[in-house]
This record gives C-alpha cells, structure tokens and sequence, in this order.
C-alpha cells in the first residue's frame, strides 16, 4: 500500500518519487571501489520519519477517489449533492482504509512477513523487542483498528439513511449491503481464516471493493440524498447502477486502484515467495508482471474509449482520463527501465499513486463538465425542488 515520501531519486513521471527507499533507507553519497563515481549509501531514517510512512496518507485517496467521481456523477444527472452527507461518507470511508492499513499490519507482523520492515506500526509500538512485546504490540494495533471500524461502518451507515422522501427505501438497503460486501472483502484479503492475498486474490478483491462497490454504493447514497430529483426531465426520482457512466466510471476507478496494490509487491517478490505469499509477481515472475502492468495500461484507456464511444460513460470524463494517460505511461516505463534492479520499483507504487489521484480527479471534473458540452444542449431543465441548478 502507499507509504511516505522522501526527497531524491528518479521515479515514475520524471518526478523525484518522494518515496521511501528499500528497508526504510535513504541515499547518502559513498565511493565506490575502484572508481571515482559517487554511489548510494544507506543512511538509517529518523523515528519520525518510519512513522510518517507507517501512517501512509497517500492511502487515503483509494477512500476518497471513488466518493470524489461518485459525487461528480450525481451533479451530472441530479443537479447537485448533499454536501453534509458527501463529508460523512468521506469520514467513514477514511476511518475503514484506516482500519485496513492498521489491521493488514497488525496480520503482517503475526505472521512474520514484515519483520524486515522497519516502519511496520507495530514494530515502532516495541514488537520487536521480543516475542510478548510483539503479542502485546498486535493487540494494541487491532484494538485501534476495530475502533476506526467501528466508528467508520456507523459514518456510513449513518450517510446511507439520509435519504430524501423522493428516494424510494430499498435505496438504502442496496447502498448498505454493497458497503458491507466492500468491508467483508477488505477482511478477506489479509484477515483469518481467508488470507486470500496470500494466494494472490488481493488485486481481484481491491478491485471489487473499491470499484464496482464502493463506487457505485457511494453514488446510490449520494444521488439518493438528492431532495426533489433531478434539475433535468426524463431522470428518474430513485438512482440505479444502469444510469449510463455509473457502472463505467465504477469500473475505471477500480483499475487505478488496483494498480496500486499490484505495482507495490514489484519490489516485494524475495520476501513473499519466502513468507509464502503467492503474490502476482511471485506467480507470474517480475518481467511478466511488469508486461501485464504495462497491457493493462493501455487496456484502461480502451476501454474508457469503448465505454464514451457507446454511451455508458460521459465524454468529458473519458477526456480526464486521456488526460492523465502520461502518468500512466510514466508508471510502466519506469517498472520497465528498473526491471533488471528490482530494488529500484519500490518507487513504482508512487507513480500508481499519483496516476490514480489525477485520474480520479479528472474523471470526476469531466464527469461534472460534461451536462454543459454541446453534445448535451438537447436535455431540457426539470423543476426539482430543492436541487439548485449550477
């Protein structure tokens, strides 16, 4: 998952990645034997700064990128968005990556996979000084994580029933089943007794939960809470999943949050075949792994071509995700560059980080863009209640 940043290095994008180096080390200069040329030399990062990384704030945007292009997508078709609830979904969804982030360390460190790792939360909390220490430390990890649970599934329960009167009741139900489904499946990939993302099926679940689920839940909420209906004739006054660009959109998001759990394991393969994690790149070998990052890509930007092209996204929002297509690219080239120093990718999750932000960012601003192009001057203003027309 996304770390911290540090200064220096070559990263994906032409941009110093910000990134923390292999083992938590930054560069320092050294001379290297029988040459003149300086070469990198660890130099052990402050207490800080592992904390810093073990906090893991670019995370956070897998919670608020699908909220983000969710809410661009009730104002396309409803006119506006209720902002109160916006922020209460925002809150819960922050609380529950949280809990993800604490509880996959709190897993990692039980079964020993993160003991090289020097920013784990719970070897900073003394669970390396010994195997009570480390009982004690995982205890205490998973007991705040459950609190962020708690705290964030009663945030989106909570959002989820703010419906207006005209929003029929199922609205809620589908709204809270889909959460649930997204939470159980952020159990599922690191917590007993699935422990599916040792058997490689992290990327299919993160997908799921942060696409189609969470995407397409957040905007049933958000278009839900709605008073009055739509600001345009002919929108029905109950949100669906088969709006057109819904399901589109859902989809795109989860790639570009998938994309970031598969590039972080690039760097990783030595210690998951020893831990017995059978990750993608454990099974499919680095290069192989790095060609499927680089066909997926290019995959994406088709199919945000194919879905505008046949109405089930709106154009504009395919023309955001054009837009940060560069990223994208920078993304693959640099894991291509680096494939013989695999030490080198750490920095690859970075790139995947900035590339689902903007993209998420730009999908959103294309999707709020798009009522207002030429293509859609035909749709004629309704008289909802309630719903100001901006």
């Amino acid at each position: 998952s996304p770390g911290g940043e540090s200064p220096g290095g070559e990263s994906p994008g032409g941009e110093s990645p910000g990134g923390d180096s292999p083992g938590g080390e930054d560069d320092a200069v050294a001379e290297s034997p029988g040459t003149t040329r300086p070469i990198a030399r660890p130099t052990p990062p402050t207490r800080a700064e592992l904390w810093r990384r073990a906090i893991k704030l670019p995370m956070y945007s897998v919670a608020l990128a699908p909220l983000v292009v969710a809410g661009a997508l009730c104002h396309h078709w409803y006119g506006c968005v209720n902002v109160p609830q916006w922020g209460a979904l925002a809150t819960g969804a922050c609380l529950v990556v949280a809990w993800l982030n604490l509880s996959n360390d709190a897993w990692d460190a039980a079964t020993g996979v993160d003991d090289s790792k020097p920013e784990s939360v719970v070897r900073l909390l003394g669970g390396d000084e010994g195997e009570d220490a480390r009982k004690a430390a995982v205890n205490k990890v998973h007991a705040v994580a459950l609190g962020c649970l708690a705290l964030g599934v009663g945030g989106l329960c909570f959002a989820a029933t703010q419906l207006a009167a005209n929003a029929a009741a199922d609205v809620a139900y589908t709204v809270l089943a889909m959460l649930g489904a997204a939470v159980a499946a952020g159990h599922m990939y690191q917590g007993p007794p699935f422990r599916l993302s040792y058997e490689g099926m992290g990327e299919p679940l993160c997908f799921a939960a942060f696409g189609p689920l969470a995407t397409g839940a957040f905007y049933l909420a958000l278009a839900g809470g709605v008073p009055g209906g739509s600001v345009w004739m002919g929108v029905p006054a109950t949100p669906t999943l088969l709006q057109p660009g819904v399901l589109g959109a859902a989809v795109l998001v989860g790639i570009t949050t998938t994309a970031i759990l598969f590039t972080s394991h690039f760097h990783q393969e030595e210690g998951d075949r020893a831990a017995g994690k059978k990750s993608p790149v454990v099974r499919l070998g680095l290069r192989k792994a790095i060609d499927v990052l680089r066909g997926g890509v290019l995959f994406h930007h088709f199919l945000a071509s194919f879905l505008a092209f046949n109405g089930w996204l709106p154009v504009m929002g395919a023309v955001g995700v054009f837009i940060a297509m560069p990223l994208s690219i920078g993304v693959s080239s640099f894991a291509s560059r680096h494939a013989d120093t695999p030490a080198e990718l750490f920095r690859t999750k970075y790139g995947a980080v900035r590339w689902h932000a903007a993209h998420a960012a730009l999908l959103a601003l294309g999707c709020w863009l798009d009522p207002w192009m030429v293509w859609n001057w035909h749709r004629v203003p309704g008289l909802a209640l309630g719903a100001p027309y901006v």
